[in-house]
């Protein structure tokens, strides 16, 4: 997982829920499913908070304790910590270099927080950079082919593999791109598309 990824999904669910503690953000992070495409610990989450905090992205607002139970420290995003978030977001999305795929799903999940437009371009961008890295490894396997032999022929085979990746990345791209100009999903500023049941223990008590 990207250094940042982990920095991004903490940061983002504090501003889903505003404010949020350290046990609401785990319990957010499994309805997602994180163990099976990121490397997410408890600790990591605690300690994150506590880096975030120092640096000025999040703010203590409470601390309560319950019989029987630890202390919750609840935080809030800062302003620094919003724009944080978004340049997190916006880059999660963009970073098509990235060898894990934590990076572009943990910026999927905070797309709402963004307008429309600004997704689009977003998605743009990753078009064409995945579409230019397509064209980059073809080329590789034709420069193979036209050279010959001047490494084993089944290294071949991993230019094969990455740009199959890559092309199914690529597709998966053009598709949403259709998606989000047909008007599929809502984004800030937008009614919204889908609303949680009341008291929902899974999605209820969102922001979006």
């Amino acid at each position: 997982m990207t250094p940042y990824a982990t920095r991004l999904l903490v940061l983002g669910v504090v501003r889903i829920f505003e404010p949020a503690h350290g046990y609401l953000l785990l319990q957010e992070l499994n309805s997602w499913r994180v163990d099976q495409w990121a490397n997410v610990k408890p600790g990591s989450i605690y300690s994150t908070l506590r880096t975030l905090s120092k640096d000025g992205l999040l703010h203590v607002v409470s601390t309560t304790e319950a019989a029987g139970s630890a202390a919750k420290t609840s935080y809030r995003t800062t302003p620094d910590g919003i724009a944080e978030f978004e340049r997190l977001v916006k880059r999660s999305i963009t970073d098509v270099g990235s060898p894990s795929i934590a990076t572009t799903m943990s910026g999927i999940g905070f797309l709402p927080f963004l307008e429309r437009a600004e997704v689009i371009e977003l998605f743009e961008q990753r078009q064409a950079a995945l579409a230019a890295e397509s064209d980059s490894l073809h080329a590789a396997v034709r420069d193979f082919a036209e050279t010959g032999p001047v490494a084993p022929p089944h290294v071949v085979e991993q230019f094969h593999f990455l740009a199959s990746q890559v092309r199914g990345n690529l597709d998966w791209t053009t598709g949403i791109l259709g998606r989000l100009r047909s008007g599929a999903y809502s984004f800030r500023g937008e009614p919204p598309v889908w609303t949680p049941p009341e008291h929902d223990p899974i999605w209820g008590n969102r922001t979006f």
